[in-house]
């Protein structure tokens, strides 16, 4: 059995998956509805969504669903990430479809070892069983063009200086990320172009962020790391926050060693990444809302032990919402760490 064929046998039987995930859930039509497993709080019973023929879920309450993949896959590693309350990685995943589908006791017991040997499901097991797989990401060339600095980002309050010095732009051209704000996404080096976000300019234009290219990995990555890294050498000193808007805005801040983790959770690999930086604080700059306080949680879970923790109030919903002036003002008693 492969990948191909796992996923499709765990699409055939949602039933069994969501009650072995603990799910309370629901049918109507052709679509599972459910609590959303993964954010806390969540008691609207139809909050998430699975389509049962395109074998896709969607967290209507908080977008889930762009933290993880949208497949069942991404639904078990944010169901089982949230239970343990610690990030899950793909091999989790495949463990746990093992035991379900009690794959591993079929090949123990009714299959020989030379049976197993030439399976490439067995193969994939093994491996990631014993640690995960490294994910190297490609250079990507943006074959498509858009104008910089964004127009659209600008009309939201950010300075065009800073747009073009993160090289944020608008891409009107007809393809994958036409009428999107593009937001490139570098490796640690800064020298290679590994993906984009685009950022619907269109409420009509779904998803609203849209990775490129397809099967993106995100965990891998800091936004804005590259940059970020000899302020971050000078300072001992790092700024964590959400969105890749709150990094510009501390920019424009004069805060230049901050990164963003793309979400409200930083992932295993994301934390390794950091536990290797020269750093003794942090400083977590999470949204103002229900999922930017559960961040802040897990994040004091992760981190308390090795580094400084320093968690300032946010006045608005996120730091891209407030002006420079409040900002500064905000964190004027932590100059020495910018």
């Amino acid at each position: 059995m492969d990948l191909k064929n796992l996923k499709k046998k765990l699409n055939e039987n949602p039933e069994l998956i969501f009650k072995k995930l603990g799910i309370k859930y629901e049918i109507f039509g052709d679509n599972v509805y459910s609590p959303c497993p993964i954010h806390e709080s969540s008691d609207n019973p139809k909050a998430l969504s699975f389509a049962l023929d395109k074998g896709i879920w969607k967290c209507w309450t908080r977008d889930c669903q762009q933290h993880y993949q949208n497949d069942i896959f991404g639904l078990i590693m944010g169901t089982i990430s949230s239970q343990s309350g610690e990030e899950k990685t793909f091999s989790d995943v495949l463990k746990w479809c093992s035991d379900v589908l009690n794959i591993k006791s079929k090949y123990n017991n009714n299959r020989s070892k030379q049976e197993e040997d030439d399976d490439p499901f067995v193969d994939i097991v093994k491996t990631l069983c014993c640690k995960e797989l490294p994910v190297e990401h490609k250079t990507i060339d943006m074959d498509f063009e858009y104008n910089a600095p964004s127009e659209y980002f600008h009309g939201r309050g950010f300075n065009k200086r800073t747009l073009k010095y993160f090289e944020v732009g608008d891409c009107h051209q007809k393809g994958t990320m036409y009428e999107r704000a593009i937001i490139p996404i570098h490796d640690d080096t800064g020298s290679k172009l590994i993906g984009i976000l685009g950022r619907s300019m269109k409420e009509y234009r779904l998803p609203k962020f849209l990775f490129y290219p397809k099967g993106f990995d995100k965990r891998y990555c800091l936004y804005n790391y590259h940059r970020a890294l000899e302020h971050i050498n000078r300072t001992n000193a790092l700024f964590i926050a959400e969105g890749q808007g709150d990094v510009w805005k501390l920019y424009e801040a004069g805060i230049k060693n901050a990164v963003s983790i793309f979400g409200k959770t930083i992932t295993k690999q994301q934390e390794d990444k950091i536990n290797k930086l020269p750093i003794t604080h942090l400083i977590v700059l999470t949204d103002n809302d229900q999922a930017g306080r559960e961040s802040k949680i897990q994040i004091k879970r992760q981190f308390s032990r090795m580094y400084k923790l320093t968690f300032p109030k946010l006045i608005s919903k996120d730091i891209g919402e407030m002006k420079v002036n409040d900002i500064k003002k905000l964190l004027e008693s932590l100059k020495g760490c910018y």
